[in-house]
């Protein structure tokens, strides 16, 4: 129980931390920003299906936390350039 919850606070932290780091990219460099995001998920998403040598289950809860913040802030980003484009 201890470990789990252990688990489940450095996701919330890992997610926390890299959607307010990708929050201040978009705001900082809007144009550039999906495009980078989507080359970093790519990349991400390489890195979680290499891991033959074995994260552990503290590395697998960051890692999984990184792509679902990634994952978060991409699928905010296209919903909003839908929006915008409704608006227009």
């Amino acid at each position: 129980m201890f470990i789990t919850n252990c688990i489940e606070e450095l996701y919330d932290e890992t997610f926390d931390s890299v959607y307010g780091a990708l929050a201040g990219m978009i705001r900082q460099e809007p144009e550039q920003a999906e495009q980078r995001i989507r080359g970093i998920l790519k990349n991400l998403y390489i890195r979680q299906g290499n891991d033959w040598t074995g994260r552990g289950a503290i590395g697998n809860a960051a890692m999984d936390a990184s792509i679902s913040a990634y994952e978060s802030i991409l699928h905010e980003l296209t919903f909003s350039k839908v929006n915008s484009a409704d608006l227009n």
